[in-house]
């Protein structure tokens, strides 16, 4: 690869970075002056209907009309809804400070020198598999601001340390190619313009809905009268639908320009990439990322938040250890089994669509584009994680871990890995049982049984063979059919219930005397349940025993006998998930 001059490698030229700033401004100004040509045109238009020969006719005065409301919308969207503005103190992530973290910021200040640009003023570290700069430029990026970097945990845990290298020689080519001056101009007005076609699209909808409705009332009217319905229904679109039309061709328009400009500097920043990391290593590095991606995804959604319920909150949650959140994908990426299966995967997963306006170019055209350069001699290097690089990683990821979820994750209940399975699954088939046990108690007081305690699965059963059985099952909540049925269809639904939520009590039952167990995994299944060989069929006979008429507990109650293998001997259990 031809060795670049020097102004080449300390960044943008002068004419380069003003080309681009004229581009920025033309695009921010035109969004701004949008709106006083339209007001202009309708004005216009209204003048000319003045000077015509017909100014007062119906025509006329409906043309004066629509003009009014057009304007009256495009001053109300356009100066008189803004959006809520972002808190700067409000930035994502975790702050990396020089003094706590000097190995990193010594491996980012070298970077910065090899890519011939100023490092950043701030480092902040955040969970989403990503890294990226910013930079808080002024007068349309001529002038430097505050830059900060930000890198995503998945990175540091998923790649080497001279993989990283890559990433982060990427970003700084971002810095060192002058990207960064124009963002905040250009997200500025991108935002502005996203706002206002947002809020015309809304409006224009409800318009219609409007409409619609006030249409489908006159119908009901005249159907109510004995008159025929029209035979069509005509809904107007509305001033908003018309400027929204406008708005959303300059939106396209301005994609079309912006966005194929940041895919070259895509490009670009991977040339500085491989200037300080190596072809192969960059290459590397952006080869790994769909499938770092597809593993990081895979493991939040399964994984650290399995004990966690929305219906009640951290109260009630389990979770790892502190740290383990977002530091417990290296667990998963370090199980051989988990990764084979997702390397396999990636090659055939879809082609995601992509659209004229993505900023970014395909990985894989990226990776060719690498790949293809002149081979620079140097060789991917052995190394460990890039997590290698914080000091006291585990404190690190338990701040970022408490600045994310907030502080009401600190009343959730920290378990080993080892042990979530079991608590988050006990947990969620007791909120399936917790109806059934309020019913017990309240069956029980209306008949002034004393229960001498909580009620659980004994005191229920005790009850069913009591014969109050319809009693417990009426007292448990009712789906929308099952309140309006009667007789025998209302009688099966209230077995069907008590058969739902008696199942998950027996499940908690039977993970307590040890029948059943939960074990986590990190390939396949992220939850194994285990039990004994057949009792996954004896517990459904006994549950259809124990709902029949008359009920027959004894079988339900015979298999909540404490596990206990003969001395010396080790258990047979088989993989059966119950269902």
């Amino acid at each position: 690869m031809p060795r670049p001059g020097r102004a080449a490698a300390a960044g943008p030229s002068r004419s380069t970075l003003l080309a681009r700033t004229l581009v920025a401004l033309a695009l921010f100004v035109g969004y701004h002056l949008l709106a006083p040509l339209i007001l202009a045109a309708l004005v216009a238009l209204d003048l000319l209907l003045l000077r015509g020969s017909q100014p007062f006719a119906l025509t006329s005065l409906g043309a004066y009309a629509g003009s009014v409301a057009m304007a009256s919308s495009l001053v109300r969207v356009v100066y008189l809804t803004r959006s809520a503005t972002q808190d700067p103190a409000d930035l994502p992530g975790l702050p990396l400070t020089r003094a706590a973290q000097p190995e990193l910021w010594h491996r980012v200040e070298e970077l910065a020198r090899s890519a011939r640009t100023a490092p950043p003023a701030e480092i902040r570290l955040f969970s989403d598999v990503n890294a990226m700069v910013t930079e808080d430029a002024r007068l349309l990026g001529l002038r430097r601001g505050t830059r900060r970097l930000y890198v995503g945990t998945p990175f540091l845990l998923g790649l080497t340390e001279p993989e990283l290298d890559a990433v982060l020689g990427h970003e700084l080519g971002h810095y060192a190619n002058g990207d960064t001056r124009l963002a905040v101009t250009v997200w500025a007005g991108r935002a502005a313009l996203e706002r206002t076609v947002r809020t015309l699209n809304a409006r224009a909808a409800a318009h219609r809905a409007g409409e619609t409705a006030e249409a489908e009332a006159k119908a009901a009217r005249r159907r109510a009268r004995g008159k025929p319905e029209p035979v069509t229904v005509r809904v107007s679109r509305g001033p908003d639908h018309s400027l929204n039309v406008v708005y959303t061709a300059y939106a396209k328009l301005c994609l079309r320009c912006t966005e194929g400009v940041s895919r070259r500097q895509e490009h670009a920043a991977d040339l500085v990439a491989v200037k300080v990391a190596g072809r192969r290593t960059a290459a590397s590095a952006l080869s790994r990322l769909t499938v770092l991606s597809i593993a990081t995804d895979v493991y939040l959604t399964s994984y650290p938040a399995m004990g966690w319920d929305s219906a009640t909150g951290w109260g009630t949650a389990f979770l790892p250890p502190p740290g383990q959140f977002h530091g417990g994908l290296a667990l998963l990426l370090a199980d051989g089994a988990r990764m084979r299966e997702l390397e396999e995967a990636a090659p055939r997963l879809p082609e995601p669509h992509r659209s004229p306006y993505d900023a970014h170019p395909p990985l894989a055209e990226r990776v060719a584009a690498v790949e293809a350069l002149p081979d620079d001699g140097r060789r991917a290097a052995g190394a460990g994680p890039a997590i290698g690089l914080l000091r006291d990683p585990h404190t690190v990821l338990a701040a970022l871990e408490e600045a994310e979820l907030g502080p009401d994750a600190r009343t959730a209940r920290r378990v080993p890995w080892h042990e979530l399975p079991y608590w988050s699954q006990r947990a969620a088939h007791a909120r399936t049982a917790e109806p059934l046990l309020r019913a017990t108690a309240e069956a029980a007081a209306a008949r002034g049984v004393p229960l001498g305690g909580p009620a659980d699965l004994a005191t229920l059963l005790d009850l069913v063979d009591a014969g109050m059985q319809p009693e417990i099952a009426a007292l448990l909540p009712k789906s929308a059919a099952a309140e309006r049925s009667t007789g025998r269809a209302a009688a099966e639904f209230a077995r069907t219930a008590l058969r739902s939520h008696l199942r998950a009590l027996a499940v908690v039952a039977l993970a307590d005397t040890g029948h059943i167990r939960w074990e986590l995994s990190w390939s396949g299944a992220p939850v194994r349940q285990f039990a004994a060989e057949g009792l996954a069929g004896a517990l459904e006979a006994a549950l259809d025993a124990a709902i029949a008429h008359p009920p027959a507990t004894a079988p339900l109650r015979a298999l909540f006998q404490p596990a206990a293998p003969p001395q010396g001997a080790v258990p047979t259990t088989t993989i059966r998930r119950l269902p």
